[in-house]
């Protein structure tokens, strides 16, 4: 036991070129449950434990420096940088297309939009999916189209151009279904009805959400979690700006989608081979060094 008043000596465990890189090895020790610091050098930035601890955490950072290496050969094979752009642009010409196509028209909303008590009375089932095509106006549009088109790409770029466009969608669409029948059931609101793509846009948040976590947590991978910070710091701020209330918003659709794009995202990684698909560039210093340690709803019709 160390006595009460002594100072541990801190001892570098790595050297890394930037402090980001450096941090992110820091990582992998406080998730180990120790103390550690990050010192400036005249070349790069040190990690450093407690001395006793040295051994043990130099061991898990070799692990994890064999870990990003290996996911460098299969991630180059399967990479699809920039495949999500295909579909984005298809579904951004989709929307737009639509749109003028309506005109304003009210019998489209009338029979294509999303209704709790026509797809569950009904059996209108294709509701779910046609009111992701219908927009109220040319700012719900436009809001739809560019941020929409932004997670398409980012769910493009982990599962695939195509593959993720497919569970885009059916995250939207299950949402919807499930949205509907909340509103209808739950909440009393027999004349609900809802249009718009954002409950296909928060399903995508939801996918980027449930596949980084289920990866990570597969291939025991810290730095998989720093990657959800950006989806889920932008989701944060569109649910708090647009997802959370305001006339005609339908919020339980927001949520809806979010939540069936997480469980299909945990899903897709769970039935997929053990090979990780994120792209990406993965910033690392040299590898550890093996020298000798040294001392130192509203309710109502809503737009989605």
């Amino acid at each position: 036991m160390q006595g009460a008043g002594v100072e541990l000596e801190w001892s570098e465990v790595g050297r890394w070129p930037s402090l980001a890189a450096a941090d992110e090895h820091a990582l992998v020790v406080l998730a180990m449950r120790m103390d550690c610091r990050v010192e400036p050098r005249e070349e790069g930035f040190a990690l450093e434990v407690e001395l006793p601890r040295v051994d043990e955490v130099r061991s898990e950072l070799e692990a994890y420096a064999q870990e990003q290496a290996e996911q460098v050969a299969p991630r180059a094979a399967r990479e699809v940088s920039g495949a999500g752009w295909v579909p984005a642009l298809l579904w951004a010409a989709a929307l737009i297309f639509l749109h003028f196509q309506r005109a304003g028209s009210k019998e489209w909303v009338d029979r294509w939009a999303n209704d709790g008590e026509a797809v569950w009375v009904g059996q209108e089932f294709w509701r779910a999916f046609t009111a992701l095509f219908l927009h109220a106006d040319g700012g719900h549009l436009a809001g739809n189209v560019l941020i929409g088109g932004a997670f398409c790409v980012m769910v493009g770029a982990v599962l695939g151009g195509w593959r993720g466009w497919l569970w885009i969608l059916v995250s939207g669409s299950s949402g919807n279904l499930l949205a509907g029948w909340l509103q209808w059931r739950w909440f009393g609101e027999e004349e609900f009805r809802s249009i718009g793509a954002s409950t296909a846009t928060f399903g995508a948040l939801g996918l980027l959400v449930g596949v980084g976590l289920m990866r990570a947590w597969r291939d025991r991978s810290y730095g998989r979690l720093k990657r959800l910070l950006v989806p889920l710091g932008v989701g944060t701020a569109l649910i708090s700006m647009y997802g959370a209330g305001g006339v005609n918003t339908d919020v339980v659709g927001h949520f809806s989608g979010f939540g069936c794009g997480m469980v299909l995202g945990l899903a897709v990684v769970a039935c997929e081979d053990p090979a990780p698909v994120i792209s990406g560039s993965h910033e690392s210093g040299p590898a550890v060094s093996a020298d000798p340690p040294s001392g130192s709803g509203n309710r109502g019709d809503g737009v989605v």
